[in-house]
């Protein structure tokens, strides 16, 4: 059997204190938090001070938002930023993975190792699991991109958020399922968003019209679990990252708005928590 340690994202919540949100996670169950540091104006240090008093733990989902004009300056901008959560983990704990949107989906495939070389070792000397996210507009914008680069880089770790996949190629991969279950075992942690052929998330989870796509990312998400479990892992992340607007369509109300996406990221934990086998 695997334990799930469930993840809530801090996106779409940055408006709320921290106290706060942490109080509404904890009562949901939840173990800890995904947060992007550089995505509000907080005291980096104190929130994880926040976490570890509480005794949460936290991932943490980064990328480069700064200008660059060059692959050179786009990673030395990626190395100092994970430099710094490597040094902040120091200071206090470290995060469990952390998740890198890495790249642009031009970049050629020396720039791609380049950037995993990078990642590796920062990882190395931190002792922090550092992961490539599947995102669209990253180098891993589709399923295609992967075996290419795993011929070249054998040690590459995946967050797997497949609704970016299934957006991209318009359709849930039916005749693909076996090259997705060859990347599978390179994956440690999971975005569980539900998206659709033509985007990457549903415009409410909870109804029953998108049940089937609920249950297309639910058997892919079964699959890997069933592979920590022959390897004998015991302990999983799972991050419930549905997201606020443009993600979410919005109803015009930020508080409806707000509240939509609270509901949609408890509904997916719970159904997560009944369908899983564990």
């Amino acid at each position: 059997m695997v334990k799930v340690d469930f993840f809530y994202p801090r996106w779409g919540s940055e408006h709320i204190a921290w106290d706060t949100f942490l109080d509404s996670i904890q009562k949901e169950g939840y173990c800890g938090v995904e947060w992007f540091p550089f995505g509000e104006d907080t005291d980096h240090e104190e929130v994880l001070w926040l976490l570890h008093g509480r005794g949460l733990k936290y991932t943490i989902v980064t990328c480069v938002v700064e200008p660059f004009d060059h692959v050179r300056v786009y990673y030395q901008l990626l190395e100092k930023q994970l430099s710094y959560y490597g040094e902040l983990a120091k200071k206090i704990f470290r995060p469990e993975v952390i998740s890198v949107q890495m790249g642009r989906e031009y970049f050629e495939v020396e720039d791609i190792v380049q950037g995993l070389l990078l990642c590796e070792r920062i990882s190395q000397q931190y002792g922090i699991p550092i992961l490539q996210e599947t995102h669209r507009n990253k180098w891993n914008y589709g399923l295609h991109t992967i075996p290419r680069i795993l011929k070249l880089f054998p040690g590459l770790r995946l967050t797997l958020d497949i609704s970016h996949w299934y957006c991209v190629s318009e359709s849930y991969l039916e005749d693909r399922q076996h090259v997705l279950e060859e990347i599978l075992p390179h994956v440690d942690h999971i975005h569980a968003r539900v998206g659709h052929s033509q985007g990457s998330q549903v415009p409410d989870v909870r109804e029953r019209a998108y049940r089937q796509i609920v249950d297309t990312h639910v058997a892919v998400w079964q699959k890997w679990i069933d592979l920590q479990k022959d390897r004998g892992v015991e302990q999983i992340t799972i991050c419930t990252e549905f997201g606020p607007p443009p993600y979410l369509i919005s109803s015009g109300n930020q508080d409806l708005d707000k509240d939509k996406q609270w509901q949609q990221n408890i509904w997916i934990k719970k159904h997560l928590e009944h369908t899983l086998i564990l």
